[in-house]
């Protein structure tokens, strides 16, 4: 018997600290944890419910665990929290709101890990006086942060429009104590051979919604469709802010690139050959986006609007190229039924040449500078640049443009709404000109040109295509599988000047698609 109850006992040992029972237990006390945290944080939220209209003032806002950020700079981040204390009629209700848009704001510059806790006390010398409830308690509130490494590196892959790549990375935080970055670049990929940039950014007056980008930058793009390489070479600078209410981002930025058309194929058409060589642009440009999707990768509902205005020929550099290039894009999802949504895009663009300095009249303009549009990111069932003016094989881009597309997104069978696997069949096409000069006039100015072209491009039919495909919205990048068919291409494959369509399977990889 003794030799048997001995037997179970070592049974029992054995058996607790199997590595199944120990997860087992581990798992109760997480669940144990877990349900008394909710408990607690039911208790704290039914307290504050209870007392959210009491009248407080901040005392203190403390910041902890921030010995590489600059006190100036967290001072400037709370100081809202602290005068909105001040201006009276504050409530508990009004201070954790107020805490909470300081935390937010830290955890924006991502200098600090996530998750950060944050604790409410009186002071010390505090003795609450119960026959005055509706005196202002002082508050004293402490943020417990943790800063995040300051050095990283990293490598891999990247997707984006039209290319994949390979990079190497460093990035340098908190540069100076006030959520600074420094970010050094170097890439190699499909389209674009190398890329190498430097960029440092600032916010502005330790806000999260406005920020300074300073870049330089040297690239190496293969523009095949045009028989050349462009090198570009320079500075963009960049000031950067939001204004959540409307939920608008905007930016303005002045860019002085040196520009070559360099490597020439063999068979270069007249037209890219005479803008070959070196080019140096110095423009300013404004960007505005609106955007209330729920998702830029694949939306099922929303809107985005983006309108971009640059002026070249000006600035400290005066550059050699001058005019006034204007786009404008809107997109839409709308659910319809059953995970099917809609979606639609319409945009637009003019290039506008203008005089330089000391110049009697505006020059043309050049390949690096004009639109080129068609490819499997931007008008489907054509090859990149393949809609617009052509010499031979190349594409010449225009100096004016219009583009659109309607389609349907239909849930995978059998796989559900909340993949990101869907169905897809589409319309789209566009149509692109370049500047010319009314028939019945013999002298062109550029406003008569212009008012011209862009008659045509609104009278005109568009190049069409249609298809069917599969899509796939990952978190990085939107990958689309699509058979095409060409209904509408100006001129026939081989002739001189005609579009470029592209009729069957055509693979798309990128963060926006139009």
């Amino acid at each position: 018997m003794a030799a048997g109850g001995s037997g179970d006992v070592f049974d029992i040992l054995k058996d607790a600290s199997s590595p199944d029972t120990i997860a087992a237990q581990r798992a109760a006390q997480k669940a144990h944890d877990e349900e008394i945290s909710i408990k607690a944080q039911r208790r704290a939220a039914e307290t504050i419910q209870g007392h959210s209209s009491q009248p407080v003032y901040f005392d203190s806002i403390t910041i902890l665990g921030a010995p590489n950020t600059r006190r100036s700079f967290l001072e400037r981040l709370v100081k809202p929290a602290l005068d909105r204390s001040d201006q009276g009629d504050f409530t508990l209700k009004d201070a954790l709101r107020e805490l909470s848009k300081a935390i937010n704001g830290l955890q924006h510059f991502e200098i600090f890990n996530p998750n950060i806790p944050f604790y409410l006390d009186t002071p010390s010398d505090y003795n609450y006086d119960p026959r005055s409830p509706n005196n202002p308690i002082p508050l004293s509130a402490v943020i417990n942060v943790k800063e995040r490494s300051r050095v990283l590196l990293k490598s891999g892959t990247d997707l984006g429009n039209t290319e994949g790549s390979a990079y190497i990375q460093g990035s340098l935080r908190n540069v100076f104590g006030g959520a600074e970055f420094l970010h050094l670049s170097f890439s190699k990929g499909t389209r674009t051979r190398s890329a190498y940039d430097a960029t440092f950014t600032t916010p502005i007056n330790s806000s999260p919604l406005a920020a300074i980008e300073l870049k330089g930058l040297s690239t190496a793009r293969d523009n095949s469709h045009s028989s050349h390489t462009e090198l570009s070479r320079g500075f963009i600078g960049t000031v950067r802010w939001a204004t959540p209410a409307y939920k608008l981002k905007q930016s303005i930025s002045y860019e002085g690139l040196w520009r070559t058309l360099t490597e020439l194929h063999d068979d270069a058409s007249n037209s890219v050959q005479r803008d070959a060589g070196d080019s140096m642009k110095s423009a300013f440009t404004h960007l505005l986006t609106r955007d209330t999707r729920d998702n830029p990768i694949l939306p099922s509902s929303g809107a985005l609007l983006r309108l971009r205005n640059s002026i070249a020929g000006i600035g400290p550099l005066k550059g050699t190229v001058a005019h006034w290039k204007s786009e404008a894009e809107t997109a839409l999802a709308y659910p319809l039924f059953k995970g099917i949504t809609l979606s639609s895009s319409v945009r637009g663009g003019i290039l506008y040449p203008l005089a330089l300095s000391g110049d009697a009249a505006p020059k043309p303009s050049t390949i690096a500078d004009r639109f080129h549009i068609g490819g499997a990111n931007d008008v489907r069932g054509f090859q990149t640049g393949g809609l617009g003016p052509h010499s031979g094989k190349d594409s010449l881009g225009g100096d004016a443009y219009v583009a659109g597309s309607l389609g349907l997104l239909f849930p995978f069978p059998r796989v559900g709404t909340d993949s990101g696997l869907r169905l897809q069949a589409f319309i789209n096409g566009g149509r692109l000109l370049a500047l010319e000069r009314p028939p019945e006039v013999q002298d062109m100015n550029i406003a008569q040109g212009m008012k011209y072209t862009v008659s045509r491009l609104l009278t005109e039919a568009p190049s069409l295509a249609a298809g069917v495909g599969i899509v796939y919205g990952h978190p990085v990048a939107r990958f689309e599988m699509n058979f095409c068919l060409p209904i509408g291409v100006r001129g026939t494959y081989g002739e001189e000047g005609a579009e470029r369509a592209r009729k069957g399977l055509q693979f798309g990889v990128g963060v926006e698609f139009s």
